[in-house]
């Protein structure tokens, strides 16, 4: 497992080590992308020396990254050595959401009175662009999703912005790695995406109609259908996972190889 995971650092896309900071920043940035992006998955492992290798840098900055990948609570510490992705379970998710219904919902509000032209051509731009590519042949379902989660976060970074609140942004951007990971985690369940977008273009009409009640109500269903989907997602992730579980136990592999010295 260690070097199928080491691998996957190593095939990161190079867009996410820019702009060139400090070693560590870029193998933080990567690590970061994929576990957001559910390349690396929750519960699996990374082990320095590994990454180190694949990045072709030494274990001080990946030591570095690992530490500040901790602090945002995406992995955590093994005895064995290493670090793990943290697994999302549904608690905390339901913690998250909870508080997402909150402070969007009056981001949302806000954004009514508030949001300017320009913001509002913004977002249907957005839409417009995913409706275009749900319906297209190509690419491939991953380049898709990515690409898909781009512009779901791009739509309601805007509609955050647009509530003009510098301070009820600054909370709501604390959740942006947790909210992150839940919401790619909700994209594996493709079926759902039409509906999304379509709710994402209904909203657009109420805020140009300055509709506050209407506008809170329809992103708080947007939510529950979304956390719905991230339901879906987890079952999904699940039982890939279990699949490899049990590949990697018929090659007799050990998932827990331990850190050398």
């Amino acid at each position: 497992m260690a070097g199928d995971l080491a691998a996957k650092a190593k095939r990161g896309n190079p867009h996410f080590l820019e702009p060139p900071n400090s070693i560590s920043d870029q193998i933080y940035e990567r690590l970061k992308q994929q576990i957001l992006y559910g390349e690396i998955e929750p519960g699996e492992r990374l082990m320095q020396n590994q990454v180190a290798e694949n990045l072709r840098a030494s274990r001080t900055p990946v030591r570095e990254a690992f530490r500040r990948l901790e602090q945002d609570g995406l992995v955590e510490r093994v005895p064995q050595g290493g670090v793990r992705v943290t697994r999302l379970d549904m608690e905390a998710i339901q913690e998250v959401f909870g508080i997402r219904n909150v402070l969007e919902a009056y981001a949302v509000e806000l954004a009514c009175s508030r949001i300017k032209a320009e913001e509002v051509d913004a977002l249907k731009r957005l839409v417009s662009e995913a409706q275009k590519l749900l319906v297209s042949a190509g690419p491939d379902r991953d380049t898709k999703i990515k690409r898909i989660f781009e512009l779901n976060t791009q739509f309601h970074d805007t509609l955050y912005r647009a509530s003009g609140n510098s301070y009820l942004i600054g909370l709501i951007n604390s959740l942006r790695f947790h909210v992150g990971r839940i919401r790619f985690l909700g994209l594996r369940a493709d079926s759902t995406w039409a509906r999304a977008w379509d709710e994402h273009a209904r909203l657009i009409v109420f805020l140009e109609n300055k509709d506050q009640e209407s506008a809170a109500r329809l992103l708080k269903a947007h939510l529950v259908n979304a956390l719905s989907d991230v339901l879906m997602g987890m079952k999904l992730v699940e039982g890939g996972a279990a699949q490899g579980q049990n590949a990697r136990r018929g090659e007799g592999e050990n998932p827990n190889p331990p850190d050398p010295p």
